[in-house]
């Protein structure tokens, strides 16, 4: 870009608020031309004991959600953002997780086969050299991660600048979880901003701002209910139809579903994905009906390689280890897959559709069979019967536009 041969400083930005395990303020001076390659440093915990962050999110699941907003007009935000960077990790390839996103968020992806294990006569093992990055109780030695903005508002994918001369109000807010560790503490973030300092540049690009084009991603979710109800005494099928209504009057291109489960026997798996992966459940199937219209053929979505195959059809490369919904054995009766990967196995199930089109009415068909243990409340307590949160992740375009007195208007495309 041939302005950066003018004159670019980067600025250093301390919070105007920082509430401890709630939120973070960054504000905005006037007359400013800021680029839009915003990052936030430092965002962490200190917390007691030290435990690893969340395998899929890293450091970032100590992020609730993101928004950019001008005054209190929202220009783009992100909700779920822990759920969201577990997904996005996971879209990433395996040498990019392993060698790179590791050490800037802290997540534990990035797979690599060992050969025998001579311990167990097993062949061919995947496994998790890495592991997620470890919090402590220690601000000195806790483990903070770096985050591009760009990478979780897509507004600054496509606004190459932000005049403070148009947005008057400019503000990024950070909310965060305040439950990841034990005691915690939210380590201070900082922001960091490049600006244009030369007069004539700035104004240049300040006169060339007419608006953009941008894709954002907007959330909606559904509840299910457990699968067995009093009376149960044995397996059932729950065939569960319900309409979403986070869409309506959007064009919406493509999106994704990431089912929280939040089952007894989820927490012996220890601090690995946790809510923020995608549970499978037996004999699951899915399906989209839009305007009247099955997006599917048959029951859609209806095994473990459709799912998988979906990702990848829909949003490119996935992160997933051989097997990583179902584990075989190898010839002498031992599991080819690692212990860590063993406690993730079937919790990165997503499910994907891509519409193209104006919603007007949009239902979601949920399937999965119930396993029966013992009782009601322990059946219900585990990881594949119990209630379960649907999230919706979807992009919909979204325009700004700049009128000539400076104001500006963003509506849905």
């Amino acid at each position: 870009m041939s302005f950066y041969k003018s004159s670019v400083k980067t600025n250093l930005i301390d919070p105007v608020l920082n509430v401890n395990n709630r939120r973070a303020e960054f504000r905005f001076g006037e007359d400013q031309v800021l680029l839009s390659n915003m990052r936030i440093a430092n965002i962490g915990i200190t917390a007691d004991p030290s435990l690893d962050y969340n395998y899929g999110a890293g450091a970032y699941s100590v992020i609730k959600s993101i928004h950019l907003y001008d005054g209190n007009q929202v220009l783009d935000q992100m909700f779920h953002f822990d759920k969201y960077s577990a997904w996005k990790n996971y879209l990433r390839d395996n040498s990019n997780n392993k060698s790179l996103n590791h050490f800037l968020n802290g997540s534990g992806m990035g797979y690599s086969i060992q050969g025998v294990d001579t311990s167990t006569n097993s062949s061919l093992i995947d496994s998790d050299n890495n592991g997620p990055n470890t919090y402590t109780n220690d601000a000195t030695t806790t483990f903070n991660s770096w985050l591009d903005l760009k990478a979780c508002l897509p507004f600054l994918q496509n606004s190459l600048i932000l005049p403070t001369a148009i947005f008057k109000n400019l503000r990024v807010v950070i909310e965060f979880n305040s439950a990841v560790g034990s005691a915690q503490n939210t380590t201070r973030p900082l922001l960091i901003a490049d600006e244009m300092e030369d007069t004539t540049t700035k104004n240049s690009l300040v006169s060339q701002y007419k608006g953009l084009n941008f894709v954002g991603v907007e959330h909606d979710s559904l509840v299910i209910d457990p699968v067995f109800s009093s009376g149960d005494t044995a397996d059932k099928v729950q065939n569960v139809s319900q309409m979403l209504k986070g869409f309506d009057n959007k064009i919406l291109n493509r999106f994704f579903v990431v089912k929280e489960s939040a089952g007894a026997d989820l927490s012996s798996r220890g601090n690995l994905l946790g809510l923020l992966g995608s549970q499978l459940c037996f004999r699951e199937k899915g399906n989209v009906r839009v305007n009247g219209r099955t997006l599917l053929v048959g029951d859609g979505l209806d095994t473990p390689a459709k799912s998988l195959a979906s990702v990848s059809d829909i949003y490119g490369t996935a992160n997933a280890f051989r097997n990583a919904l179902k584990t075989p054995l190898d010839s002498n009766g031992q599991p080819v897959i690692g212990v860590n990967l063993q406690e993730i196995q079937g919790q990165q199930d997503y499910r994907c559709f891509r519409v193209a089109e104006r919603v007007e009415q949009m239902e979601y068909q949920f399937s999965r069979q119930g396993i029966w243990d013992t009782d009601l409340a322990t059946s219900n307590g585990k990881t594949i019967n119990c209630q379960m949160v649907l999230h919706f992740f979807g992009e919909v375009p979204k325009v700004l536009s700049v009128n000539s007195n400076g104001t500006y208007l963003i509506a849905n495309a």
